[in-house]
């Protein structure tokens, strides 16, 4: 058997085995025999040579493992807001759509005939608005079905829906009595979060997929702005100031 260590020649057939391997079973001691029998080699004197390499290219393989993954989910992520989006534009189709085109008709027929002499109106005063400014942080947006099903109400602001569906959560007690920032989630909370139990942190991350602005489903009135609804539940109680903790993992392989 060959003692003589060229390390570059075993870069391929490392990888290879690492690809087609259990990267929670396989060891460097496994990989470093399997090099001596295909090459027939004694590796024995070179054995923290060697093994750092099996590492090296361990790890480099479990990196672009999670990179392929953190990019699969970003895409994930988009596909299903992209269909929660297209949901709410044909829901907001099949409901509004009789609506608009009668009103199209009445304002066809209510056109004075250009031959007809002009009428000058009256100036109306402007009306001085009441009540917090539409700003954008406050600006109603446009719910999906399954949150407007939570809510009772298809419109709301961002900072309405936090507060609303915290009502909803304190109003049927659904916090973990042992730990206050895991939420229990029943029916219609499952339909918008898509699991049994959500972080109340984690939230956030799950609403944006069912909040839309006005505009991006076609969504304004003639005034150009957007009519409200009233909320069922009605609570003064503010969402507790509690912060979300996560759980890392770490990947190791074994010798």
């Amino acid at each position: 058997m060959s003692s003589e260590y060229k390390p570059e020649r075993y870069l391929p057939t490392i990888d290879a085995i690492l690809s087609v391997a259990n990267l929670e079973e396989i060891t460097v001691k496994r990989i470093r025999n399997a090099l001596q029998e295909l090459f027939g080699v004694d590796l024995q004197q070179h054995k923290k040579e060697i093994n750092e390499v099996i590492l090296g290219r361990y790890y480099d393989l479990v990196d672009k493992r999670a990179e392929e993954e953190k990019s699969e989910k970003q895409r994930r992520k988009e596909i299903e807001r992209q269909d929660a989006l297209m949901a709410a534009q044909l829901s907001k189709s099949e409901i509004n759509g009789p609506v608009m085109r009668a009103r199209t008709v009445l304002a066809k027929r209510g056109t004075p005939d250009k031959k007809s002499s002009k009428v000058t109106k009256p100036k109306k005063e402007r009306k001085k608005r009441e009540g917090p400014v539409n700003n954008g942080f406050n600006r109603e947006m446009i719910l999906s079905t399954e949150l407007s099903d939570v809510l009772g109400l298809s419109r709301c602001s961002r900072p309405q829906v936090v507060k609303q569906l915290w009502a909803y959560i304190k109003d049927r007690e659904l916090q973990n009595p042992n730990d206050k920032r895991q939420i229990f989630c029943d029916e219609k909370l499952q339909n918008v979060f898509k699991k049994k139990t959500v972080g109340a942190f984690e939230m956030n991350k799950f609403l944006s997929k069912h909040i839309f602005k006005p505009e991006e489903i076609g969504e304004t009135n003639s005034s150009g702005s957007v009519k409200k609804e009233k909320y069922a539940y009605d609570s003064e109680e503010d969402e507790d100031d509690n912060g979300a903790e996560g759980d890392e993992s770490d990947e190791s392989i074994e010798e």
